[in-house]
């Protein structure tokens, strides 16, 4: 009786610990998912997509390979591109359901793929910690929402202008443009640099069409308006993109702006034979942080710039520009993509590494840390992007439908330009048609 009785207890103490143990296997299997496995130490790969020039892909790869040290169970797949390639990619991938875990993000595009779902909302995880932002000024967390949500991380924050080589236009014995110039001005600028350089090149690269921003952006908001309304309404009249269109198109008959055909064939060209680099334009539209990566180009000379030309009397044109670190929503394993952007905007190797590639870092810390590592040129960015940025005012988010608009703006310019379709033409297509977009 008493072997019996000793041999049920056994039995049954026995059955409780196999439950048990089936019970805590179960609660960490149902905490640790796929998604979870960088705390398994489970060997995964994510992949992350960006845009840039082969500098640009250097730096990546070379933070990349950072983290991949740092967590030796996280694999990343590098996929990156020329910039209107990296987006035409990604429309496809998120379509077709296979999106990178992080994708290098744009405040003119985030609003159309967050108001599709595409991106992941990153609000939980900031606030637990898990991304750990805590560093980041509260309006550069701010410019990564859509809404209410946090759909994207800034790596860097940067403002655009025209840049010129000094050489350039010593040369051509032509005064530097001034810093608070009008459209008026740079008319007037691009004639004289044209008629200095004879038959050896143009003053300016066509910039009549290709992206909406920043360039066109700058006139509208300048003319009182702005590429779109807070409800997603386009946010310009006939008149603005009539004037834009009628003073690139005088400039192009008059042989001031390259030719139709040979703004195509040096469309996507890499940085070191675009037409600046060579030396066939003295005025190019460029962010800021891009700066130094010309003057490493040039064996002679300072690459210095100015604020985009305003409308004489009008508002400002600034606003706020970065790139950013976005999670789609399909990922997973939104964790470890998580961690590889804390990564990327935090540690102290990378930052390093990226300096201000695409402006100079968000974080405090990170922006301080970068001051002590940068080249004269990078300072001369740095130094146009905190004067500029206190001149920037709020700009409606893209609607979605925007990479629409946007292919549909580019088309009507070309049409301008070869002669296919007069200014009138062109804008009432575009107008009619972006109209039709926006309100589907």
């Amino acid at each position: 009786m008493k072997k019996s009785l000793w041999l049920f207890i056994m039995i049954t103490f026995t059955f409780l610990l196999l439950l048990g143990c089936s019970s805590n296997n179960e609660e960490a299997d149902k905490g640790e998912s796929d998604d979870d496995s960088t705390k398994s130490g489970e060997q995964i790969e994510i992949s992350f997509s960006w845009w840039g020039d082969t500098g640009r892909h250097e730096k990546y790869n070379e933070i990349i390979d950072l983290f991949e040290e740092a967590y030796p169970n996280i694999k990343v797949d590098r996929q990156f591109g020329g910039w209107e390639d990296y987006w035409d990619r990604l429309t496809t991938q998120v379509s077709g359901g296979n999106a990178p875990d992080v994708v290098s993000m744009h405040q003119f595009y985030v609003s159309d793929y967050a108001r599709r779902g595409a991106l992941h909302v990153l609000n939980d995880k900031v606030e637990n910690g898990e991304l750990d932002l805590s560093d980041f000024p509260e309006a550069a967390l701010d410019s990564g929402k859509v809404g209410e949500d946090i759909v994207m991380v800034a790596k860097g924050i940067t403002m655009p202008g025209f840049v010129y080589n000094t050489a350039v236009f010593d040369d051509l014995g032509i005064d530097y443009p001034e810093s608070d110039w009008t459209w008026d001005d740079f008319v007037d600028k691009a004639y004289e640099i044209k008629e200095a350089m004879g038959g050896d090149g143009w003053a300016v690269e066509d910039g009549s069409g290709g992206q909406l921003q920043p360039l066109f952006r700058y006139f509208a908001r300048q003319s009182g308006q702005d590429l779109f309304t807070e409800d997603g309404k386009l946010g310009f009249d006939e008149q603005v993109l009539t004037d834009w269109w009628t003073m690139w198109d005088q400039m192009r008959q008059d042989g001031v702006i390259p030719d139709a055909a040979t703004s195509n064939e040096y469309e996507g060209l890499p940085l070191e034979a675009n037409m600046f680099a060579t030396k066939k334009v003295a005025l190019l539209g460029l962010p800021a942080n891009q700066m130094y990566l010309y003057e490493e180009q040039m064996a002679e000379g300072e690459i210095n710039i100015v604020r985009h030309p305003h409308i004489e009397g009008g508002p400002n044109g600034e606003y706020i520009e970065g790139a950013y670190l976005s999670i789609t929503e399909d990922s997973p394993h939104k964790d470890a993509a998580a961690k590889f952007i804390e990564f990327f905007v935090s540690n102290d190797e990378a930052i390093k590494i990226f300096k201000t590639e695409q402006g100079p870092p968000a974080g405090t810390k990170a922006s301080n840390l970068v001051l002590e590592e940068l080249t004269l040129p990078e300072q001369r960015a740095v130094e146009y992007i905190q004067t500029t940025v206190e001149l920037a005012e709020p700009a409606a988010y893209a609607p979605e439908g925007v990479n629409q608009v946007e292919t549909l703006f580019s088309d009507n310019a070309e049409a301008i330009a070869f002669g296919q379709k007069s200014v009138e033409q062109a804008v009432a297509d575009f107008l009619n048609e972006a109209r039709s977009i926006l309100e589907q």
